[in-house]
């Protein structure tokens, strides 16, 4: 069997089906270009990646997996080796097919060539340099990304989606004052959907807030978390929280059916409207759907994939996160997060931006992050230690202050939290 000849997606599928083994494929083809100015000089870069991801699961319900970026009997033989080299598992099976809803305004044409879209967006920041406004990295990108999932049983979908993003970091600068970098960006699945204005804008507000700094006691205060630091610092610890893998073998913190006495709601939305990770079907070619992940305070649905949900007999959301080159795994796609509304902050410190999230303990949802970007109503703070654990963040979360946006992988508003351990 073994051979380097171009197979079509039909006849891998067909030569897997006649040896005897469940087979499936995930096609992925993106076309990207990234601009990036830095250190007062341009970087280009323009790419094509195809690649193919083929998984097998034999008779005894052993899996094996191998991918590529060609579509060959190889491919397909390294597969079923790895599979024979593998324990059988009751659980390893592939899904049956369900109807697919196509997303809504994912694609938009213009960007099959995205050339002078993302050098339009890195001009603009460059030509706006309000006051004291000292950019010191942009970077634009755009491109189109076309993903296909076919399997023996029956699974055939594939959904065609553009990108567009920007990104830029910026201090104040001035005669005997550095001030911290700050960073930001913006996405969309169209050339409408993204502004050079707002993100500069927003960096100029952020920056002027840090122009000055101070450092102060701040042990007992609330702090006011924007969608940024939600999305850097919440998203990740729920994330692992949240999925069933981690719920199943005691890797997390929560418990599904537990109120952990919090006023947030937390909704995963695969379908966000103009989400640039919104996606019509999962990693598995099964069709997404909101998940209520949380209502209350209450941890209602565990989010879960084909495999996890057989092992641990659970419902199955949808929810398989994975490119080509890996096996499922489990993801939110976008997280809204919803609080009662507030008013009035109080003494609240704001906290835009957090550093080291990676250092935390996912297992028992214990973090300790330094806060690099962060000010009252006094102007700008030096870097403090901000610490806690995600059970204790989500029940101190007093409430959501402000306008509700999308932020990286969340939505939400910025959110008043009370509890957490701030050190200067």
């Amino acid at each position: 069997m073994t051979g380097m000849a171009e197979l079509s997606l039909e006849g891998l599928i067909s030569r897997a089906r006649s040896l005897g083994f469940q087979a499936e494929v995930m096609v992925v083809d993106v076309n990207t270009y990234e601009l990036s100015w830095e250190k007062m000089s341009y970087y280009g870069l323009t790419y094509r990646e195809v690649g193919y991801g083929v998984r097998v699961i034999d008779d005894q319900r052993r899996l094996g997996f191998a991918y590529g970026n060609s579509l060959t009997e190889d491919l397909l033989e390294m597969a079923v080796r790895s599979a024979r080299a593998g324990r059988p598992d009751p659980h390893n099976a592939l899904p049956s097919p369900e109807p697919v809803t196509p997303l809504e305004g994912a694609y938009d044409p213009a960007l099959e060539e995205p050339y002078e879209v993302v050098r339009g967006l890195v001009n603009e920041v460059l030509s706006s340099r309000p006051g004291n406004l000292n950019i010191i990295m942009t970077r634009g990108w755009g491109g189109t990304s076309r993903v296909r999932v076919v399997s023996t049983e029956g699974v055939d979908v594939q959904q065609q989606t553009s990108f567009v993003g920007l990104a830029a970091s910026a201090n104040y600068l001035s005669e005997g004052y550095v001030g911290p970098e700050v960073y930001e960006f913006v996405d969309s699945r169209t050339v409408k959907g993204i502004s050079a204005e707002a993100l500069v804008k927003e960096l100029h507000e952020k920056v002027s807030m840090t122009s000055s700094r101070r450092r102060e006691d701040l042990r007992g205060r609330p702090v006011l978390l924007t969608p940024k630091a939600v999305n850097e610092l919440l998203f990740p610890l729920l994330n692992h929280a949240v999925s069933l893998e981690n719920v199943h073998r005691g890797k997390s913190p929560l418990r599904p059916g537990e109120d952990l006495g919090s006023k947030v709601s937390v909704t995963d939305d695969p379908r966000l409207p103009g989400g640039t990770w919104s996606r019509a079907f999962d990693g598995e070619g099964l069709p997404t759907r909101a998940v209520n992940v949380m209502a209350s305070g209450v941890f209602r649905t565990a989010l879960s994939n084909t495999y996890w949900s057989a092992r641990a007999g659970a419902e199955n959301t949808h929810s398989s996160w994975r490119t080509y080159m890996t096996l499922p795994a489990i993801s939110a796609t976008y997280m809204v997060v919803e609080a009662p509304p507030l008013s009035d902050v109080g003494d609240a410190v704001v906290v835009d931006q957090v550093e080291g999230v990676h250092t935390s303990n996912f297992d028992t949802g214990e973090f300790s992050v330094t806060a690099s970007v962060a000010w009252d109503g006094k102007g700008g703070l030096r870097e403090f230690v901000l610490s806690g654990d995600l059970r204790s963040l989500l029940r101190g979360v007093a409430g959501a202050a402000g306008e509700r946006r999308r932020y990286g992988r969340v939505v939400s508003a910025p959110l008043l939290v009370q509890g957490l351990r701030v050190s200067s």
